[in-house]
């Protein structure tokens, strides 16, 4: 699952703070990985319609993307059975450049592991793997 350097990002402090203001979220500094521990399925409505709402810089929709998957792994049921899941997977889609270094790591890569939503967003990986890896092919065969 490692993802290669060009790709890699990371949530911010300030999108974590926007983040947590705009839903209400706990937000301590001894949270080690803040947008898998405040995922919550029974928000993802409203984490999604944050997304689209345009009101978001790129920091915050990188981050509440985690979130936004994060939420379907916790959900507890079939992802591809989740009538929001094909509006995520577009998202992903079409604004892969913010989304590279979650689609990779979330696709499971050379790994034995993987997630509830890992099938699901393996495509999306296999669709744009070559414009992804540009400079760094050479590091991943």
């Amino acid at each position: 699952m490692v993802v290669p350097k060009h790709l890699q990002r990371h949530p911010t402090r300030a999108a974590i703070e926007a983040l947590a203001l705009r839903f209400g979220l706990p937000n301590d500094p001894s949270m080690q990985d803040w947008e898998w521990e405040v995922a919550d399925a029974g928000r993802l409505d409203a984490f999604i319609a944050a997304y689209r709402s345009g009101e978001l810089d790129d920091d915050e929709r990188f981050t509440l993307m985690e979130v936004i998957i994060q939420s379907f792994e916790d959900e507890g049921t079939a992802v591809d059975d989740d009538p929001r899941w094909p509006l995520v997977a577009r998202l992903l889609d079409e604004n892969i450049a913010l989304h590279a270094q979650t689609v990779w790591y979330w696709a499971c890569l050379g790994s034995d592991d993987e997630w509830c939503v890992t099938p699901l967003i393996r495509p999306i990986l296999e669709k744009h793997h070559a414009q992804l890896l540009g400079s760094d092919q050479a590091a991943l065969k």
